[in-house]
């Protein structure tokens, strides 16, 4: 059994393979459950970060916005990203959805793979 250290707010910091030592926020990570660095604890059960739209796009910077909003002129699957997150209702770090916009951003370069990664893992709950 694997298991998991958060932080008083329930962010997981570190995925353990042997138990680390007893804590207040220290979990199991029963086989079969999903859970990633970042993710939000609760009862057990592992959740991905997620936003709302408006959280999501602060993730970005100024710059990183205004180039999107430029390439969306021009580019139909920037378009495309740019129209969904801007009417999601919630974004989740790991739909399939989110996944494929943001890789297509590091894609045409308009952030790396690090700052994707990074984004990703800002957890807001």
């Amino acid at each position: 059994m694997r298991w998991v250290t958060t932080n008083g707010s329930g962010i997981v910091l570190q995925i353990h393979e042997d138990f680390p030592g007893g804590g207040m926020f220290v979990f199991p990570l029963y086989d079969g459950v999903q859970c990633e660095l970042g993710w939000k604890a609760e009862l057990e059960m592992f959740y991905p970060p997620k936003w709302t739209s408006y959280e999501f796009l602060m993730q970005l910077t100024k710059e990183e916005r205004t180039t999107i909003r430029q390439l969306a002129q021009a580019d139909e699957d920037v378009a495309d990203f740019l129209m969904l997150a801007q009417s999601a209702q919630e974004i989740i770090a790991t739909d399939p959805t989110t996944l494929a916009g943001m890789n297509y951003m590091v894609y045409i370069g308009v952030f790396s793979e690090q700052r994707k990664n990074d984004i990703l893992a800002t957890a807001h709950f």
